[in-house]
């Protein structure tokens, strides 16, 4: 006999073996979570997730073995050793999405159990957060949202453990799941306290290629970045929109030239814009993608500034900080000017600055000219006439031009794009004795008539020339209007026509075009509502409704008092299905009955049927019996009978109870 004290032997508890049902089902899940990842991982990474997958499912049949657990760990370091090699780091976005793909897969290779599985959905529901790390669209919300109901239809299967469940039931029951929690969602997305800035902020290599704009300028690197159809912003104009002749955005300036490339100056600030404007300002609002850069951009001339914003002396707006994130901003800007009257003497010779050995064809002509003109304005206009009288054509598809790059343009090719006509003009002009330089940005746009605003894309990027001529300070000088004025004036798809290429909503099928409007005007909203719902816009949108929410405190207050009040909501409707049905009138009677008999020592028992009490009541005497026995004929048969209840039988059955005394 065991005493008290003795203790009983221990005894492990295996873990529950995977079914094979939930092994197919988590597989599915991973595909389809990490699929949108292929387009940025490297090939080799994609070939080891579909090899890991392919494995455990052809294991998971009983076709092939389970993979030695010695060999795993040679995997793994190989796996990160391999990312390392790929990126050279293991951490940030690109090195670090690797690194997870690669140990998940590794993970299914040694999974077997049902607490593997579930540890394999988390991940996923982790890896949605990796895909906003790329974009923030509609499509991409819209993707995971499909995402999030796959996943949650994967667990619930793994819970139920039921493999014969049909998978419409399973991805209803995890929709309406996902659905509930939309509005948990919404409260979270409203009050909860904003910081200043973005949650992370990614590098300019991450956001490489997004914005196009560079700090340099080579031929045919404007005409390679056109090609792209990408938008570059996005901008709401307070009034009337310009003419698409003057709506020249202003980007990096480049005074520097070393024969083949345009680049930058480093500038200070500028303390006082001085200027002389002939028009009213312009305002609007400016949605800037990210792109890893610090320039802003703006209607030539910009005259405001936003907030961690500065103006250099060339009147280039930048940001002091990357713009890693979407940025919204409210511009000022004046169309007619005259500005740059006081520029130093050290950069005026700046802009004369050209290599005495390279393009010597294209300096002679400059210094030709210079003899030939008093005026610079005559220059310019010499400069411009050529461009317009002699066979110079504007193509996105010039060719590749090597050494004396500007010689061979302007004598050879004659065939260029903006950079081409910009690039040689500025250098004929220093040539010549004028001051002269490069500004690069996008020139035009196009009209989104269902959201009132203009889109401004990676095709419409532009280089363009400013010249400083004497009492009237920079000057910008298109030489692009000169070869191909419908560039300007129209924009690229007309002056492109012997081309195919199709770079305008407007120029599509007009339906479609209509379907592209309404589409692209959609996630401007979203741009504006979602991704730019910042400190500012939240505190403007909660003074907006009026209810006293004004600090953090009480945004903190507000959140926890809805989230309560929603929660609450659905328990009361939970619990409002669930609650047990309302009693049937002729079983309202008979509990009536029942007490009665209960309080006269005859009390049913819980598993009592009907016909069993009634001879337990005649067993024992009672003296109501009779009356008992009509009352248990009726019950029944209102209950059980094929007419059920009607009014003639409960009023029957009421007055029998009644009369039991």
């Amino acid at each position: 006999m065991k005493t008290a004290d003795q203790v009983l032997p221990y005894q492990r508890i295996g873990q529950e073996e995977a079914s094979r049902g939930s092994v197919f089902a988590v597989c599915f899940c991973f595909l389809f979570s990490m699929a949108p990842h292929f387009l940025t991982l490297p090939i080799w990474i994609i070939v080891l997730v579909i090899v890991a997958i392919g494995w455990r499912s052809l294991q998971n049949l009983g076709r092939i073995r389970e993979l030695p657990k010695w060999m795993l760990i040679p995997l793994v370091l190989f796996g990160g050793i391999g990312v390392f090699a790929e990126y050279w780091t293991i951490v940030g976005r690109d090195a670090g999405l690797a690194l997870l793909t690669v140990m998940t897969s590794f993970k299914f290779l040694e999974s077997r159990y049902h607490r593997d599985m579930l540890i394999l959905v988390f991940l996923c529901y982790f890896l949605i957060a990796t895909h906003f790390l790329y974009s923030q669209s509609i499509m991409t919300a819209t993707l995971m949202f499909a995402t999030l109901i796959v996943i949650t239809a994967t667990l619930i299967t793994l819970n139920q453990r039921d493999e014969h469940a049909p998978v419409l039931d399973r991805l209803r029951t995890s929709g309406k799941l996902v659905l509930l929690s939309i509005p948990l969602m919404l409260i979270l997305f409203v009050l909860v306290p904003r910081v200043p800035g973005p949650l992370w902020g990614l590098s300019a290599e991450q956001r490489g290629g997004v914005t196009g704009l560079s700090d340099h300028m080579t031929p045919g690197a404007i005409s390679n970045l056109i090609r792209s159809n990408e938008v570059a912003f996005r901008v709401d104009f307070d009034d009337t929109v310009p003419e698409q002749s003057r709506l020249y955005w202003r980007g990096p300036v480049m005074p520097i030239f070393n024969g083949y490339r345009w680049t930058q100056a480093p500038r200070q600030p500028l303390e006082v814009l001085r200027m002389t404007v002939f028009d009213e300002p312009v305002s609007y609002t400016v949605t800037l993608e990210p792109n890893g850069e610090h320039w802003l951009l703006a209607l030539d001339i910009p005259t405001a500034l936003i907030e961690d914003s500065v103006m250099t002396q060339d009147i280039q707006l930048t940001s002091k900080k990357e713009i890693n994130d979407l940025l919204r901003y409210d511009m000022r800007s004046h169309l007619s000017y005259r500005v740059g009257l006081n520029e130093s003497s050290d950069y005026l010779a700046l802009t004369l600055g050209y290599p005495e050995q390279m393009n010597p064809r294209t300096l002679e002509l400059g210094r030709s000219l210079a003899q030939q003109y008093d005026r610079p304005e005559d220059i310019v206009d010499h400069v411009l006439r050529m461009f317009s009288e002699q066979e110079y054509v504007y193509t996105l598809q010039p060719p590749a031009l090597r050494g004396n790059v500007v010689d061979q343009f302007l004598f050879e090719t004659r065939r260029g794009f903006c950079e081409h006509y910009a690039g040689s003009f500025a250098l004929l002009m220093r040539a010549a004795g004028i001051p002269a330089r490069i500004v690069t940005g996008y020139q035009g746009g196009e009209f989104n008539n269902v959201g009132n605003y203009l889109i401004v894309r990676q095709s419409d990027a532009h280089a363009w020339t400013e010249v400083w001529l004497q009492d009237r300070g920079w000057v910008r000088v298109d030489p692009t209007a000169a070869v191909s004025p419908s560039r300007i004036e129209q924009g690229l798809d007309n002056a492109l026509s012997g081309e195919d290429s199709v770079f305008s909503i407007q120029n599509r099928n007009p339906i479609f075009g209509n379907i592209l409007y309404s589409w692209d005007n959609l996630q401007h909203s979203w741009n504006d509502w979602v991704l730019n719902y910042d400190e500012r816009r939240q505190r403007d949108f909660l003074s907006r409704l009026q209810i006293g929410i004004d600090n953090w405190s009480d945004m903190v207050f507000a959140l926890v008092i809805m989230l309560l009040g929603v929660t609450g909501l659905y328990w009361l409707v939970s619990w409002y299905r669930d609650r047990p049905p309302k009693p049937q009138a002729y079983e309202i009677l008979f509990r009536r009955l029942s007490k009665k008999l209960a309080r006269q020592g005859l009390a049913r028992g819980p598993a009592e049927d009907t016909r069993a009490f009634l001879r337990r009541a005649e067993r024992s005497d009672y003296p109501q019996s009779a009356q008992l026995a009509k009352i248990i004929e009726l019950y029944n048969r209102i209950k059980y009978g094929r007419q059920g209840s009607n009014r003639h039988s409960l009023e029957q059955l009421r007055t029998l109870v009644e009369d039991i005394r």
